[in-house]
């Protein structure tokens, strides 16, 4: 059950709204702290690019792909910038840039040496409580993929992990397996 966000969580997404950060970097909101990233590097975005296209094959047309979707966790008040996100086509057609975690079904981060353990410890704790049906993780330090799936009480119960290169089963509405090889 998603409990109210307290003052401090409102205050703090106050905040947020109203920073600037500097050319190239983003804000999010990660267990209570505000936190200012440099956006992705060639690399990284690479295997973005890649994925989304691997992953536009395996989907019916009613979900996009999209990235820097800015995603709200209504139970914690935390703000996350997934590197990829399938959402309802229906909700791109709103005028806004932050959207439910609730209304998302895959979420996808990739690891960059400033932020691999937000991605590894934080960001599935989080999704988990924002009850996003899976969270996929790519760990380029380690050449794996973990996919992140049914989440209660902010703990993902199922995790399935492959090594690049492998195939890694997807759930529905996802119609078949995602081929690793050759994206990162």
């Amino acid at each position: 059950m998603a409990m109210p966000m307290s003052q401090a969580e409102h205050d703090l997404a106050a905040v947020a709204e109203h920073l600037s950060p500097p050319e190239g970097y983003r804000v999010e909101i990660i267990e209570g702290n505000l936190v200012v990233s440099p956006t992705p590097v060639g690399p990284h975005i690479k295997i973005a690019s890649r994925l989304h296209y691997a992953l536009r094959g395996l989907l019916p047309p009613e979900l996009e792909i999209a990235q820097t979707a800015t995603l709200l966790v209504p139970a914690t008040g935390e703000r996350y910038v997934p590197d990829l996100v399938v959402i309802p086509d229906v909700l791109l057609d709103e005028r806004i840039w932050k959207f439910p975690a609730t209304e998302v079904l895959l979420t996808v981060e990739i690891t960059s040496p400033g932020n691999a353990d937000a991605d590894r410890v934080k960001k599935p704790r989080g999704y988990a409580l924002g009850d996003v049906p899976s969270y996929l993780l790519i760990d380029t330090e380690h050449d794996r993929w973990t996919l992140f799936e049914e989440p209660e009480n902010g703990v993902y119960r199922r995790q399935t992990q492959v090594n690049t290169g492998t195939k890694l089963a997807l759930p529905h509405p996802f119609t078949g397996p995602l081929d690793t090889g050759g994206i990162a």
